[in-house]
């Protein structure tokens, strides 16, 4: 199957009102998210940016997101969220609930989530999500929004060796690939209910999706944050999108800031 990534072979599949209603493809550039910083952040809510290639692709914490041509996909969406502060990280739940609906029904697969913004199939990193928010001085909700959403449709661990026990593809799973315009109007069509919902203050059914498929849950894991790193137990997830952990004393904390591992 030809997977030319054209904003014609996208708009085919969308069924939104707003997202990918317009769409910008280029083949190549540093990263989705800081061209959006840079240049259209004024866009209308929904306006997508995609790329063949991501010179300087990025996830949180600065690290690096490895991008190659053809081999996944990657892009920005542009968001006006009437949102408080306390709720714009909701974005990043919805982000990975709809690439895994997107999977589920483009390739019968099941991803898990990581908390808070990594989708895994069988132990190893096949998406990452990235957002960030532009406020005005003294702004109690954003400017804009950027979601930065990246797949790996294929992954060569040999060509990028020192990720080759983290990172994988869709492909590891099953040989049945959608189109890349498939895949990304497949998570368009799962990101705009959802986000229309958290619009309307309605964020309880998105909770549900997301706690369903988290591969943490009632697991030991290692917690790396601000305050160092050390076991602990996930035993849930607030309203907000906080980790809930029993840490090894048998204290209860809420962990908002940082990242875990299930691999102990």
């Amino acid at each position: 199957m030809e997977d030319r990534l054209t904003a014609e072979a996208i708009t085919r599949h969308l069924h939104t009102t707003r997202l990918g209603r317009k769409l910008l493809i280029e083949p190549s550039v540093d990263s989705t998210n800081t061209q959006v910083k840079q240049r259209f952040g004024n866009e209308d809510e929904g306006f997508v940016l995609l790329a063949e290639e991501q010179t300087a692709g990025r996830g949180r914490l600065g690290r690096q997101f490895v991008s190659p041509a053809g081999s996944g996909l990657y892009m920005s969406i542009v968001l006006h969220p009437d949102l408080p502060l306390e709720r714009i990280s909701l974005l990043m739940l919805i982000s990975a609930v709809s690439i895994c609906e997107a999977l589920e029904h483009q390739c019968g697969i099941w991803p898990k989530i990581k908390w808070v913004n990594d989708v895994f199939l069988r132990g190893y990193k096949c998406a990452g999500i990235l957002t960030e928010s532009s406020f005005s001085t003294g702004g109690s909700k954003p400017d804009f929004s950027i979601v930065g959403i990246g797949v790996n449709l294929k992954f060569d661990r040999e060509a990028y060796p020192e990720l080759a026990d983290i990172a994988g593809g869709i492909w590891d799973e099953t040989h049945h690939l959608p189109t890349r315009a498939q895949l990304a109007a497949s998570i368009l069509n799962a990101f705009e209910p959802w986000y229309d919902k958290l619009l309307a203050g309605e964020s309880k059914e998105l909770l549900q999706a997301y706690r369903s498929r988290m591969n943490c849950l009632r697991k030991r894991i290692m917690v790396s944050s601000p305050q160092g790193q050390y076991p602990a137990t996930c035993v849930d997830l607030t309203d907000e999108g906080n980790l809930v952990i029993i840490d090894q004393n048998g204290t209860q904390t809420i962990l908002r800031a940082g990242e875990i591992s299930v691999r102990l």
